[in-house]
């Protein structure tokens, strides 16, 4: 409350009356968009991890030629059916994640934008790679990046720190 100089009137401001309704708006949309982005992001990189432990266990577990070979079998059959998940999934998930990332900005850390710079980065060249819009020179670094481990998991532990910490 404030007094003016005419008397004691009083004068109330509301409490989001400076702040800009489209970035500062309630949590439900940032959540909302941070829990889809998040689910997306499993459910389209599940054919990668079931081809990914697949090969594993053909590599290193001591099973059979027959077991090898069936494994093989199942994961060439996965990919089949799985595969366009990674593709589309991905592509949609930068839509959502832009979503997320403007309607929740942080101020305190800046590990989520890391996160999510590194996430467009690898989400790009995977799109770049299969729809072979770079270079020939350029498509086999661009597909070592994309493909190395590494990147992906500093990825979502930038991302989960960095979420961490804001929260």
């Amino acid at each position: 409350m404030a007094d003016n100089e005419h008397g004691f009137e009083r004068h109330f401001e509301r409490e989001d009356q400076h702040s800009i309704p489209f970035l500062e708006t309630d949590n439900e949309g940032n959540e909302t968009a941070g829990q889809m982005a998040a689910w997306l992001l499993l459910v389209a990189n599940l054919p990668v991890a079931l081809s990914l432990l697949i090969k594993g266990m053909n590599r290193f577990a001591p099973i059979g030629a027959e077991l090898k070979k069936t494994l093989a079998n199942i994961n060439r059959m996965q990919k089949k059916a799985l595969m366009w998940l990674h593709y589309y999934l991905n592509l949609s998930i930068l839509g959502i994640v832009l979503w997320h990332w403007l309607s929740s900005r942080c101020k305190s850390s800046a590990l989520p934008e890391l996160g999510l710079i590194v996430m467009v980065t690898v989400i790009a060249l995977g799109f770049f790679i299969k729809f072979k819009l770079c270079p020939k020179s350029f498509r086999k670094l661009a597909y070592q990046i994309h493909t190395q481990p590494v990147v992906f998991i500093v990825m979502i532990l930038v991302l989960t720190i960095g979420h961490l910490i804001v929260d």
